[in-house]
């Protein structure tokens, strides 16, 4: 595969629109490659249904246009366009980040952490982390639908040469500071519990995970 292409799958791989299933350590480094280029562009959008029969118009009109190999191009093309589309939609949460981040120190004695937390299984973005290191607080910021049946997201965070998570509380509904202590290296996790966070005090079912890493 050609550099542009294999730079562009990295890129549906690290938007969710391509599977990650199959990655070696070069893919992977080029899919988080992406993701950190693309922290500040996150943000929850709702889905909007297409108007009745849109797909059926469609079809319609390519089954007269396209041949099958033509329109097997016209897919791909429409799945990455689809791409561009999301990250478009999603530019706004950098001016989130931007007002959340405190400014209380000098610009050249601090260093920015980011952690993109997303779904074990199909890549989906949960929450993002960033750290400033000049002042030690951490934002958060939720990019997650809610919980199903009535259940809960907790957030956990496992700092580097650690193997216990540490519950950091509740998934919140809007971006927020949290004070935490953030290392390079460091995991964060989402799971799924009952009504009032986890029984046990440990994940019950951690879907969603990202590692702590400088933005260059």
């Amino acid at each position: 595969m050609m550099g542009k292409e294999r730079d562009l799958d990295a890129a549906e791989r690290a938007l969710g629109t391509l599977p990650r299933k199959g990655e070696n350590a070069r893919t992977r480094r080029e899919r988080e490659a992406w993701e950190l280029r693309l922290a500040a562009l996150l943000r929850p959008i709702e889905s909007v249904a297409p108007p009745p029969g849109m797909f059926a118009r469609i079809s319609e009109r390519l089954a007269h246009t396209e041949t099958c190999q033509t329109l097997g191009k016209t897919r791909r093309s429409a799945r990455r366009w689809k791409g561009i589309a999301v990250v478009a939609s999603l530019a706004m949460v950098g001016l989130s980040l931007a007002l959340l981040a405190p400014r209380s120190a000098p610009e050249h004695e601090a260093t920015r952490y980011v952690a993109i937390v997303t779904a074990d299984e199909g890549g989906a973005p949960g929450m993002i982390v960033q750290f400033d290191t000049g002042t030690g607080i951490a934002t958060i910021v939720p990019v997650i639908p809610d919980a199903p049946n009535g259940n809960v997201y907790q957030m956990w965070h496992v700092p580097a040469g650690s193997s216990k998570p540490v519950s950091i509380g509740l998934m919140p509904d809007k971006p927020g500071h949290m004070d935490v202590k953030i290392g390079l290296g460091d995991l964060f996790g989402i799971s799924i519990e009952p009504p009032g966070g986890s029984p046990t005090g440990q994940p019950t079912d951690a879907g969603w995970h990202g590692e702590m890493m400088r933005i260059e």
